[in-house]
C-alpha cells in the first residue's frame, strides 16, 4: 500500500510499531513517576506517554487523576495544590503488586514529577506523549486544559529542541486546537474511546485536521485494518491504548499500527521482537 508521508516527527522513528510506554513502564514501578520512565526508557520504549495536569501557582505536573487519593498519600484535586505541596507528597505510596499485601515503594521518595523533570531525565532520543488531561464537560477543567496547551505551546518556544520528542495527545478537541492555533506545526493526537464505531472515531480525527489517532485497544474490533488502511490513506498514524497482553500487542502489529501503548514495554518489545523472528529466514535476528 502507498502510505502518504506523515507529519516530519514521526519520522524520527522509522522503526513500527513504536513501543510507547503507559505512563511510563507503570506495570512493573508507580506509574508517573521518574522511576517510571526511567525504567520504560532503559527497557527500550521509544516514547513515554504522561499524563499533564495543571498546579494552582501554574505549573505543569505529571498525574493522570484529578484527584490524589489513588496514586499518592494526598488527598483532594492536583490543581488545588501548588507545585510544591504536590511535591511532599508520597507517588509509590500506593503502589502493589500483591493486592494490598506489601507496598515495595511507599516512603522511598517517589514524588509527582514536574513536566520539566521528565524532560531532563529521559535521553533526548526518547519521544514524549503528553496526554492533556481536560474534561469537556466541565467548563473548568477544559479551561485548565487549555492552560496546559498554552504553556507547553510557551515551552517548546523556548526550547525548540522539543519539536523534535513533543507529541501532544488529548481526548479534548478543544485542547488540541488550542494547540494548533497557536502552533500549527506541532504535531498532535486524539485520544478516543468506544462511544462511536471504530471508523466513526477515526473519521472525525481526520475531518479535525489531526497527525495521530489513539483509539482504546477494547475497541479496537473487527473494522481495525481497514482503519489503519484509511488512516494510512489519509496520513495519520495510529498508536493503540493500552495493550498489555504481548499476543494483543503481537496481532496489532500485524495490522500495521504504528504504536502500542502499554504498561509493560519490555515484555510487549520481546514478544513482537520473537514474532519479527519467526517470520525471517533462519539465521537473520532483528536487532533495535
Amino acid at each position: 500500500m502507498n502510505r502518504v508521508v506523515h507529519h516530519p516527527f514521526f519520522r524520527r522513528w522509522p522503526r513500527r510499531p513504536w513501543i510507547i510506554a503507559h505512563r511510563g513502564a507503570s506495570g512493573l514501578v508507580p506509574e508517573n513517576t521518574l522511576t517510571a520512565f526511567v525504567l520504560a526508557a532503559e527497557q527500550g520504549a521509544d516514547f513515554v506517554e504522561l499524563d499533564l495536569r495543571i498546579t494552582r501557582d501554574g505549573h505543569l505536573v505529571v498525574c493522570h487523576d484529578a484527584t490524589l487519593e489513588r496514586t499518592t498519600d494526598g488527598r483532594g484535586f492536583v490543581h488545588e495544590h501548588t507545585l510544591a505541596e504536590l511535591q511532599r507528597l508520597d507517588a509509590g505510596y500506593a503502589f502493589t503488586l500483591d493486592r494490598g499485601v506489601t507496598y515495595p515503594f511507599r516512603g522511598l521518595g517517589l514524588r509527582i514529577p514536574s513536566f520539566e523533570e521528565v524532560i531532563a531525565a529521559l535521553p533526548s532520543h526518547i519521544g514524549i506523549d503528553a496526554e492533556v488531561k481536560s474534561a469537556p464537560w466541565d467548563p473548568a477543567d477544559r479551561r485548565r486544559g487549555q492552560a496546559i496547551a498554552e504553556r507547553l505551546v510557551a515551552l517548546v518556544r523556548a526550547r525548540p529542541e522539543l519539536r523534535e520528542r513533543l507529541l501532544i495527545s488529548s481526548f479534548d478537541t478543544a485542547v488540541l486546537d488550542t494547540v494548533r492555533a497557536r502552533d500549527p506545526e506541532l504535531p498532535v493526537g486524539l485520544c478516543t474511546i468506544p462511544l462511536a464505531p471504530l471508523p466513526e472515531q477515526l473519521r472525525s480525527t481526520i475531518e479535525c485536521g489531526y497527525d495521530a489517532f489513539h483509539p482504546m485497544d477494547v475497541g479496537f474490533d473487527e473494522h481495525g485494518a481497514a482503519v489503519v488502511a484509511s488512516a494510512y490513506l489519509a496520513g495519520l498514524v495510529v498508536n493503540v491504548w493500552t495493550v498489555d497482553a504481548p499476543d494483543r500487542a503481537v496481532e496489532l502489529a500485524a495490522l500495521g499500527v504504528d504504536g502500542i501503548i502499554t504498561d509493560y514495554p519490555e515484555a510487549t518489545r520481546q514478544a513482537i521482537e520473537r514474532a519479527l523472528n519467526r517470520q525471517r529466514p533462519t539465521g537473520l535476528a532483528t536487532t533495535r
